[in-house]
């Protein structure tokens, strides 16, 4: 989780969107999701990146990431 919140902070930080954002962090879920490798499908933990912005700290509101963003 350590390594996953690193690189989170480093892409946005290389993006300029720091500053912009209130929180942002890496979220592991204790449910396994469905994905596709080669010609299987895999069940894996998956990584959720959270994003949000506020302007008073009270109250928060999901960041418009680019999709160029996340990594």
């Amino acid at each position: 989780m350590r390594e996953a919140d690193a690189v989170i902070l480093e892409e946005i930080r290389s993006s300029g969107l720091y500053r912009e954002l209130w929180q942002s962090f890496a979220v592991l879920p204790s449910i396994k999701s469905v994905g596709v490798m080669g010609d299987g499908r895999t069940y894996e933990y998956p990584i959720i990146l959270r994003a949000v912005t506020s302007e008073d700290a009270m109250t928060a509101d999901w960041a418009r990431l680019p999709y160029e963003v996340p990594p």
